[in-house]
């Protein structure tokens, strides 16, 4: 996809829902080489980052949601939208499990594969090319779900949890972590803050915490927790961005007239409005975790979906 037709596809936020899986190709064929040069392997926020590296941060959010999700060797857990496969394979070496992960982004795919290889995990570590709205299993396939921020990226979130708990047997954990928006906001502090980090990100949109139990019980979870924890990424504690930054960030892709950003430029401009939403109360990081109802044996499509 060229700059252009990108540029005018992430600025219109329908297009951004009607056309995801281009969209989310395209940005990430663009920043995956600079996003892992500069962050690492698993692309998702730190957690339980006091006194902590940025490393043991991000493996921190990796094993809570191992020790969450009580994941063990004689599971078969999917991990949606695994990027290249940073926390599939951590989490297939702490829990000793077989895992699945699933992209839509055919280069990351392949990398991924190429580092099961690497670290000897071919064995029970598997990673496909498959869209999320429509995973290509059975019903009640695995023992758990796990989303490392990748939801946002669903274009219709309701949909989106209902694919994951069918995939999901009775009794089986649904977890993650993900970006969100705080409950309550107007349209002009959605406008200030969600959309820049939604344009600059190739997001779709950001549901909040209210609407995820919402749409978690209605595809037949119980939830056991859900909550924000903001306060562990260290995004409210990082210096304020100056006024110009901001600026930018909420001008990003507003005009194909000047191109694209150098892709390190984009990524400072993509942490820009992290901390703006998140030092204005208004972007969020959720966790939750949730188990699929051992008595619902079906999930059902409300009419009209």
């Amino acid at each position: 996809m060229d700059h252009i037709r990108f540029l005018k596809l992430i600025a219109d936020p329908r297009a951004r829902s009607l056309q995801y899986r281009d969209v989310v190709r395209a940005y990430y064929d663009r920043i995956t080489a600079e996003y892992r040069a500069r962050w690492g392997d698993s692309f998702h926020l730190p957690l339980l980052t006091d006194l902590q590296p940025l490393e043991q941060g991000i493996l921190g959010a990796e094993q809570l949601i191992f020790l969450e999700g009580n994941l063990g060797p004689s599971m078969h857990i999917l991990d949606v939208g695994c990027g290249i496969g940073g926390p599939t394979l951590n989490l297939a070496e702490m829990s000793g499990a077989e895992v699945t992960g699933v992209n839509v982004v055919e280069r990351q795919v392949q990398i991924a594969r190429e580092r099961a290889a690497a670290r000897g995990l071919s064995g029970r570590v598997r990673f496909e090319v498959a869209d999320a709205m429509a995973l290509p299993f059975p019903d009640a396939f695995f023992d758990a779900v796990v989303v490392f921020e990748s939801g946002c990226y669903m274009p219709d979130k309701p949909h989106f949890y209902r694919e994951c708990a069918r995939v999901l047997r009775p009794g089986g954990r649904f977890l993650g972590i993900d970006w969100m928006a705080r409950e309550g906001l107007d349209r002009e502090a959605r406008v200030a803050y969600i959309e820049p980090i939604c344009r600059i990100h190739a997001i779709a949109d950001l549901i909040d915490l209210g609407q995820l139990q919402r749409y978690l019980d209605e595809a037949g979870l119980a939830i056991e927790r859900c909550e924000d924890v903001t306060a562990w990424t260290g995004l409210t504690q990082a210096p304020a961005p100056s006024a110009e930054e901001q600026a930018r960030a909420r001008a990003f892709g507003a005009s194909a007239d000047g191109g694209l950003p150098e892709t390190s430029a984009w990524l400072r401009l993509g942490g820009v409005a992290l901390r703006m939403g998140a030092r204005a109360g208004a972007f969020i990081e959720g966790l939750w975790v949730a188990t699929r109802r051992v008595s619902s044996s079906t999930i059902e499509e409300p009419v009209g979906s």
